[in-house]
């Protein structure tokens, strides 16, 4: 310890040679199947270690590693010459008990986390499935999962440029125009209703929009030049809400503005008149809006529409 306080520098007089060539080729292994060449190769690129390490010394590990009771077996054709790690002493088991202890986390995760914390904890979870070839939590997670529809890759692009508040041109599967390429300002992803949403701004009519991310089908096009300068008005909507219904989570831009003995009245303040207008719409008859007066009008257009539309039938 004295000597790596004084230098800051890994030095062979701090390792344990077999030890930690061991557990080096150990890792290597847990991979995918390894050559001796392979082997050798990654042992030259090392940042610690950058040595010429000969056959008959890899096989002295590769001993070390069955001797502590891994098995290690010599693969066949096509892949003639690598060693395929079958199974270990040290692998990770998890119970049913456990699984269903993850997946109810992940469901309480669901209800109240942010979306960048639910995306975590499933990538976790996969991965945690994937190290463990554990069929019955890939299974589990894939009939809760929010994102078992989504492209992955598309999904990781999109949480990038929201990030950066970049100007973003996709291609969308819209349900009434079918495939059209959409210019957005990204904004955030968030979660609705157990479905994965792309708010931002749409250029087709400058308004704030949220997107269905598993129509997203292909990023066509990021705009890495120019910053967007477009910034929406917000509007400041107030809602009466029946006590049946009060105990509801208030989004961030939401607050209590007065307590009556049987309702509550919110105050709601965002640019985002779609996000609102939905969860206004979810209350149904436990909800009534009491301004803005257009966005009262818009509200009682909607149920009128959806009254004739069910009069049609």
């Amino acid at each position: 310890m004295k000597e790596f306080n004084k230098s800051e520098t890994i030095t062979y007089n701090l390792m344990s040679f077999t030890a930690f060539k061991s557990l080096f080729i150990f890792s290597l292994l847990l991979k995918a199947p390894q050559s001796y060449a392979s082997l050798k190769e990654a042992f030259r690129e090392h940042k610690y270690l950058r040595e010429d390490v000969s056959t008959d010394t890899l096989r002295v590990y590769l001993t070390s590693l069955k001797r502590s009771g891994c098995v290690i077996e010599k693969m066949k054709k096509p892949d003639n010459g690598k060693y395929k790690l079958v199974s270990h002493p040290f692998e990770l088991k998890i119970s049913e008990d456990q699984v269903k202890g993850l997946i109810k986390i992940y469901k309480i995760i669901l209800k109240s986390a942010d979306f960048s914390d639910i995306y975590e904890y499933e990538k976790f979870i996969n991965n945690l499935a994937v190290f463990t070839k554990n069929d019955t939590l890939r299974e589990a997670l894939e009939k809760v999962s929010v994102l078992k529809n989504i492209n992955k890759n598309v999904l990781e692009e999109l949480i990038k440029y929201s990030k950066q508040k970049l100007k973003i041109t996709v291609l969308y599967n819209s349900p009434r125009t079918s495939q059209k390429e959409i210019e957005i300002i990204t904004d955030s992803l968030n979660l609705t209703d157990g479905k994965v949403y792309l708010s931002g701004i749409g250029l087709e009519y400058n308004k704030e929009a949220n997107y269905l991310a598993e129509r997203i089908i292909k990023i066509v096009d990021v705009d890495l030049e120019n910053k967007p300068k477009i910034k929406l008005q917000p509007i400041t909507v107030r809602y009466e809400l029946s006590s049946v219904a009060a105990n509801t989570k208030l989004a961030d831009y939401e607050k209590i503005v007065e307590i009556k003995d049987d309702s509550v009245i919110i105050e709601a303040q965002t640019t985002n008149k779609f996000d609102i207008k939905r969860k206004i719409m979810e209350y149904g008859p436990c909800c009534t809006v009491l301004s803005t007066k257009d966005f009262r009008e818009d509200i009682i257009n909607t149920l009128k529409e959806m009254r004739a539309a069910y009069n049609n039938d």
